[in-house]
């Protein structure tokens, strides 16, 4: 019996473990304990990596006429249509719509008509 391939297999079972240690090590990096124990943690590169713009605006609306989710799945994709939309929280409870604009290319009277235009009435808020 040859017992030689066996101890081969062994150490080649360790790659993926080793592996996996140097990847939790570069996680780790990534989370920094400053002096008085508070855990920060820098989440500018990941908004960069998952392309979020780095000049967007929030325009917060008061929406009336909005009475159930299905208002509110209404009044987002109307507002998602608006170019220069990346991305919009609507809530049908507080009356109002959280819209996240890239910088400088949707108007809030172009955000107002698209809302207006789905049947429900829209100002700043």
């Amino acid at each position: 019996m040859n017992i030689s391939k066996y101890i081969h297999f062994g150490y080649l079972s360790l790659i993926p473990v080793a592996f996996g240690i140097m990847i939790s090590a570069s996680v780790v990096n990534a989370v920094t304990l400053s002096q008085d124990n508070e855990v920060s943690f820098d989440s500018k590169p990941y908004e960069l990596a998952e392309g979020k713009a780095k000049n967007a605006e929030e325009v917060t609306l008061k929406v009336n006429g909005m009475t159930c989710g299905a208002c509110e799945n209404a009044v987002k994709s109307a507002l998602l249509k608006v170019n220069g939309v990346k991305d919009a929280e609507v809530s049908h409870a507080e009356g109002k719509a959280v819209v996240k604009v890239e910088g400088g290319k949707a108007k809030t009277n172009e955000l107002i008509n698209a809302i207006e235009k789905a049947g429900f009435s829209a100002s700043k808020n």
